[in-house]
């Protein structure tokens, strides 16, 4: 496990992004979160917006501290989807106990699956994302950078990942 996510959902949340991201550029946004690049974020709904600050490289010109403002959309479940998934959850006693508990049942999926979507994020369809940067790749350090600090928010919170979906 890494510093970010101690929790199996929080770490399940970092490996889905691993699945689809360089290595490299998620080293970079791991930096970015940890030495406080990322000025601050907020959780809207299924909306993550944050203002990282970007680094100085006279290389390239940039000789003041830029600040990139990222946006982060996960894709939400439906209403229908979710009503049903709570009927799901609801049928299983020890996944409302778990979840009274403030954790996060390992087998959660199980009352999602029936209907044929995710909790948690599973591929790069489910994240919609936007960085004023220059870089063309998608994620950015920036957006790698804020993903960390959201999934160390889920070890807190683990009820985000409801308000994200």
């Amino acid at each position: 496990m890494n510093k970010f996510s101690k929790t199996w959902w929080g770490q399940r949340f970092i490996e889905a992004l691993e699945e689809f991201t360089d290595s490299a550029r998620l080293s970079r946004g791991r930096s970015y979160a940890k030495n406080d690049k990322v000025k601050n974020y907020t959780i809207d709904g299924n909306l993550i917006t944050a203002q990282v600050r970007g680094s100085i490289n006279p290389y390239f010109g940039v000789y003041k501290e830029p600040l990139y403002k990222v946006s982060i959309e996960i894709k939400p479940i439906t209403k229908a989807e979710w009503s049903q998934a709570l009927y799901n959850l609801g049928s299983r006693a020890s996944m409302i106990s778990k979840l009274l508990l403030k954790e996060v049942p390992d087998n959660i999926d199980e009352a999602f699956s029936d209907l044929n979507i995710h909790l948690l994020p599973h591929s790069q369809k489910d994240f919609i994302t936007n960085c004023s940067c220059p870089d063309w790749e998608n994620p950015c350090k920036h957006i790698a950078g804020v993903y960390y600090l959201v999934a160390s928010q889920l070890d807190q919170d683990p009820f985000l990942l409801f308000e994200l979906r």
